[in-house]
């Protein structure tokens, strides 16, 4: 539970557009505390980001705008627009103290918080603009000409340098066009079909999608700004995709824990408060009220904050283990993206209307841009992942944030750390061990989404080394999961798998009796707490199976929602040759779980769709480097 005293929305019912207005007043109130003197900077914590302090602490000013700019243009107040146009002209003028600094190249942080300034510019200009002198405003129009002047990085930024557009448009002093429309034309490229696009460069799938991709293309056409037609295209796609993305969202409102940016946090909820910004119907408005309503519910319960409401640099709680190295004090103010639907009047029916209740899904849906499946019940949305990515060696714990073989989002997922002493495991992953060496997924060589009478199945490969190849089929949804593993091997190695995760604080007692609760009959590993149960059973063919069935603690803090959690986990030997390993998995509430003999096997389509690819040819994806994936001593063999 979160600390009323730390966290700004807790006991906050967002059940009104009152309370949603509220909410943003009580998140940028701290902030506004610790600006500097003249209002650019807020300096927010003492760690250090890729980037200066400078632009650290511009961060902490520009994000809470996408809060304070829907909030004052849907007509609710805020008392501090004063302070934040001071900081704009003492950040902009290099003869002063808090000067940000001009860009000084290609994908400097600067652009990504000029987008900012261009949403208030466009939408607010009578709080930001026009109350300025005019050398004031050159100094602004100069420091916002770096954007045009050099190039954003070849992804969502693209979209930052079309919101700077908008801005000055809005205030008659439009941009480079030429540069507006080269970011036009690669954002079009980064475009897949139906909505769905993949984050350019990087090439993955992720959160970006909607609270990046979609949601800035919906603020565009709002504005009525920029290439008409391109935000024309920007409305279909986020229409499109609106039924594809109620599957990433739980019965609870939690979002799938999944990818990088996850102290972003609630704007996780953001396109659905775009879509009433832009009034484009995507999904019901009560269906999107709903889902936008339970999550920032879900995160008003969360410890977000551990000091004097300043949000913290973690996702279920102040955690730096899982952060980005480009993840400053100020970054976690994205979050107020999740706002944008304020800027829609009372009387519009995502407001005006009631909220629509959660309801699962029919079954497994498979998403195959992204490379997963999806499935909610009354419990969580599972994500089965073919961990389809390229190469991101920028992100701290990408096999962890990308290569999981399955994310929940109320068990979240665990990254890689070091516990320092013992042993210690990782959740959802296949792990192979050959003496010091430690491989799980990563860089998958090919991915099929494959659809059978039993549901949709992912199957994907990876090559640990160059005599290892992995074939991996998941099937299954949310109650449960199935995976089936075709491991050839020219060495002998040792085979570690687990489900998912759960809190546990194996110290404290529950009527005189520890909390925690494991079971490790032959081939079936079982953790059960007071709160939740997690297990998996192997299914492995004769001369494999059963494994040997264990619980082990994670690292402190290795997980994204709990700060102590542990994972149940199979493992065996495997000499050189060819073996096939299966299991089920499930996680659940407490009281609910399965009997684990009674799960059903991994439907026999499973078995097929592994062997109708086994002699598919397949090379390493390009730029791959096998010998360097994955390095990590082992941490115990059990």
């Amino acid at each position: 539970m979160a600390d009323p005293r730390a966290n700004p929305l807790a006991g906050n019912p967002f059940a009104t557009k009152a309370d949603a207005q509220q909410a943003v007043r009580d998140l940028v109130e701290p902030v506004a505390r610790h600006l500097s003197p003249g209002g650019a900077r807020a300096r927010l914590g003492s760690g250090a980001a890729l980037f200066e302090q400078r632009v650290a602490e511009l961060e902490g000013w520009a994000r809470p705008l996408y809060g304070i700019v829907p909030l004052t243009v849907g007509g609710g107040h805020f008392d501090h627009w004063d302070r934040w146009r001071d900081g704009l002209v003492a950040g902009t003028d290099p003869d002063g103290d808090e000067y940000w600094g001009p860009c000084p190249g290609d994908n400097d942080q600067r652009m990504v918080e000029m987008a900012a300034v261009g949403f208030a510019l466009a939408f607010t200009p009578d709080h930001l603009w026009e109350p300025l002198d005019d050398p004031a405003r050159q100094r602004v129009l100069a420091w916002l000409d770096g954007i045009d002047e050099f190039e954003p990085a070849p992804n969502n930024w693209q979209y930052f340098r079309l919101l700077v557009h908008m801005g000055r448009e809005r205030i008659g002093a439009p941009g480079d066009p030429a540069a507006a429309q080269r970011s036009v034309e690669q954002i079009e490229d980064y475009h897949v079909a139906d909505g769905w696009s993949r984050d350019g460069a990087l090439g993955n799938v992720d959160w970006y999608l909607p609270f990046a991709f979609h949601t800035y293309g919906l603020i565009l056409h709002a504005s009525g700004l920029g290439d008409r037609e391109a935000a024309d295209r920007y409305v279909e796609r986020a229409r499109l995709f609106g039924p594809e993305f109620g599957h990433w969202f739980g019965p609870d409102g939690a979002g799938i824990a999944y990818g990088r940016s996850m102290t972003y946090r609630f704007a996780q909820s953001s396109l659905w408060g775009a879509y009433a910004l832009a009034d484009v119907e995507a999904v019901p408005w009560d269906e999107a009220r709903g889902h936008w309503g339970r999550h920032l519910r879900w995160w008003a319960d969360r410890p977000v904050s551990d000091r004097d409401g300043v949000l913290s640099i973690g996702y279920g709680y102040d955690n730096r283990r899982l952060a980005e190295a480009y993840n400053s004090a100020g970054s976690p103010y994205w979050a107020m993206k999740a706002f944008a639907g304020l800027a829609a009047p009372d009387d519009h029916p995502f407001w005006s209307g009631p909220e629509a209740p959660p309801v699962p899904t029919d079954g497994p849906v498979a998403q195959p841009v992204a490379g997963r499946i999806v499935d909610r019940d009354d419990v969580h949305v599972v994500a089965l992942s073919a961990g389809r990515t390229t190469s991101m060696r920028f992100v701290e714990q990408v096999e962890a944030k990308y290569e999981k073989l399955a994310y929940s989002s109320r068990y979240g997922f665990t990254g890689e750390v070091e516990f320092g002493w013992g042993a210690s495991e990782s959740d959802s992953t296949l792990v192979l061990v050959d003496g010091d060496d430690r491989r799980s997924r990563s860089r998958v060589e090919d991915v099929e989404v494959v659809e059978t009478d039993a549901g949709p199945m992912l199957w994907s490969r990876w090559r640990p080394w160059p005599d290892v190849v992995v074939d991996t089929v998941l099937a299954g949804g949310a109650a449960h999961h199935h995976r089936v593993h075709l491991v050839r091997t020219g060495r002998a190695v040792r085979a570690v798998e687990t489900g998912f995760a759960v809190g546990v604080d194996s110290l404290r007692l529950v009527g005189g009796e520890s909390e925690v609760h494991t079971s490790t009959a032959e081939g079936s590993a079982v953790l059960s707490t007071v709160r939740d149960v997690t297990g998996l059973v192997d299914r492995s063919a004769a001369g494999v199976g059963p494994r040997k069935a264990a619980v082990r603690p994670l690292p402190p803090n290795a997980s994204m929602v709990d700060p102590s959690s542990a994972v149940p986990v199979l493992s065996c030997a495997l000499e050189p040759g060819e073996h096939v390993l299966a299991c089920t998995v499930w996680a659940v509430p407490t009281g609910v779980a399965p009997e684990p003999d009674r799960l059903p096997p991994p439907p026999v389509e499973a078995v097929a769709v592994l062997e109708g690819f086994r002699d598919r040819q397949s090379e390493p994806r390009e730029g791959a480097d096998i010998e360097s994936l994955i390095r990590l001593p082992v941490r115990g063999t059990d």
